[in-house]
């Protein structure tokens, strides 16, 4: 405790500064070298797709600045905003990349790659989420 608030279990803010990390990077190049991730991920490109892609890198940013920020938040903030927002996230991308994977979007051994992280980081952000559920406020 500093101050009278709950300082963040190292592992939670581990994972957010590794998930902000990740964010940032992935959202970054999505929004500013959108050719350079398609062909990194083995997809095909095009005007449409790039739209898209530029959109979503915004919003992927957006999450990875919560993380980042989420880092330096007490745990009530935490708990209540950051953790089951990125739990949705990654759960919903895990589902999306193994689609992706499965429909033959990706190159296997970036698909691959992707869907284990971000199964990893639902099951981590799930497990907080849990935790927190039964954690004295």
């Amino acid at each position: 405790m500093t101050n009278g608030l709950p300082l963040l279990p190292r592992t939670l803010k581990a994972v957010l500064v590794l998930s902000a990390i990740v964010l940032i990077a992935l959202g970054g190049g999505l929004v500013f070298a959108s050719h350079w991730i398609a062909r990194l991920y083995g997809a095909s490109e095009s005007i449409s797709g790039t739209n898209a892609s530029q959109t979503a890198g915004a919003a992927i940013l957006a999450l990875g600045i919560l993380a980042w920020i989420g880092a330096r938040q007490e745990m009530r903030v935490v708990r209540a905003a950051v953790v089951p927002i990125l739990f949705v996230w990654f759960l919903l991308k895990s589902i999306v990349a193994y689609l992706g994977l499965a429909a033959g979007v990706f190159q296997v051994s970036v698909g691959k790659t992707v869907f284990a992280f971000d199964v990893l980081l639902t099951i981590a952000y799930g497990y907080f989420l849990v935790v927190g559920l039964f954690d004295k406020p």
